[in-house]
């Protein structure tokens, strides 16, 4: 019994042991979206696009859109998940589709979500059979090698365009690198992040964009004075989410805008020919005002003018007449001459003589 028990002990330690040195998969896997090409043009919806790491095949997705596979929005598609144990972060990862393996590689690491196109040139390599294209150097029917790319994962914020620029997107509309234009006066900047749905008027991708001082700017509303009117183009244009035109003022035009709280941005409706406010905020420190912009037509920038303070001049103070004082009627005039005070003063210096020429006489 005891021999039995001591032995079972052993091969348990064994077996963890064995599982141990196996490795465990990471928490989380390295995962993939992007567009994908097939001789130049895009892969058929239904194509499979697999992941391969150290000689093993990961987990597949197959695309549902022509020419596109995940979606940098989570909320759209299935990404393509390559999972690893801990000990493989930094391999290889090469890529499959429809069995043909593709010319981009990737480092594998764990919990990355990355953007990448992938493309397949030739017709031939695939190990799904049907027939005899160049391999590129591989021998008989099997995949050609895959290739290293020195390519960065993530390409640097391309220049600022000036008036127009294409719009690199993916034949469902998913714009696949992030784009700025700016109007040629530098009045106004366009910005489109990467991952943004762009259509255009007829609902196919959208191709190329413009923006440009408008020439003709329709009446302002009543009470408001347009700053600054630029015309995003084509017309018809819609972005989902709504990107970023952004309005830059000069000291001279910031300086005659009274309060920068009256500043909003207006589009105007050709439908009911209308002015409509959309969303916008202003950042004193860099005189700009930045809408968010879902569709294309003449975007303005308006301001309320403050009316001038009114000065009013206080007339003189009068003193009313103080009606509980007596009229003292007529006044006599200063230049009268006072006979009855004569009269009196008369009449007392002759009764002092008369007086005085009694008192000699009894003498």
């Amino acid at each position: 019994m005891r021999q039995g028990i001591t032995l079972l002990l052993l091969l348990a330690l064994v077996a963890g042991a064995a599982a141990a040195g196996e490795g465990a998969p990471p928490a989380f896997p390295h995962e993939f979206y992007g567009s994908v090409t097939i001789d130049g043009v895009p892969a058929p919806a239904g194509t499979v696009i697999t992941g391969v790491i150290g000689g093993r095949e990961c987990e597949s997705v197959t695309t549902t859109a022509p020419g596109e596979y995940g979606s940098s929005s989570r909320h759209k598609g299935a990404n393509l998940l390559v999972w690893g144990s801990a000990e493989q972060a930094g391999e290889t990862i090469t890529f499959l589709v429809a069995g043909t393996a593709a010319k981009e590689t990737v480092t594998y690491t764990p919990g990355e979500r990355t953007r990448l196109d992938l493309t397949v040139g030739g017709s031939g390599g695939s190990s799904g059979g049907g027939g005899s294209g160049n391999s590129g150097g591989s021998s008989g029917g099997s995949p050609a090698a895959p290739v290293s790319s020195s390519t960065p994962e993530r390409p640097a914020a391309p220049a600022t365009h000036v008036g127009k620029a294409s719009l690199p997107t993916t034949p469902a509309g998913e714009v696949t690198a992030s784009t700025t234009i700016r109007a040629a006066d530098g009045t106004g900047t366009l910005q489109i992040p990467e991952g943004t749905t762009a259509r255009a008027a007829d609902g196919g991708p959208l191709g190329e964009v413009t923006v440009a001082r408008a020439a003709e700017v329709p009446a302002a509303p009543p009470g408001t004075t347009v700053a600054i009117a630029l015309t995003c183009g084509p017309a018809g244009a819609a972005f989902d989410p709504p990107v970023s035109l952004t309005y830059t003022l000069s000291a001279e035009e910031w300086a005659k805008i009274g309060d920068p709280a009256t500043l909003s941005v207006l589009w105007y409706n050709p439908a009911s020919k209308a002015w409509q406010e959309v969303p916008a905020t202003v950042d004193l420190a860099t005189r700009t005002v930045t809408a968010a912009v879902s569709h294309f037509s003449i975007y303005a920038l308006a301001w309320t003018p403050t009316p001038p303070a009114e000065t009013t001049t206080a007339p003189a103070a009068t003193t009313p007449p103080d009606e509980t004082r007596p009229d003292p009627g007529p006044q006599k005039s200063a230049k009268e001459t006072p006979w009855a005070l004569i009269a009196a003063g008369t009449l007392v210096v002759a009764g002092g003589l008369a007086a005085g020429w009694c008192y000699r006489k009894k003498r």
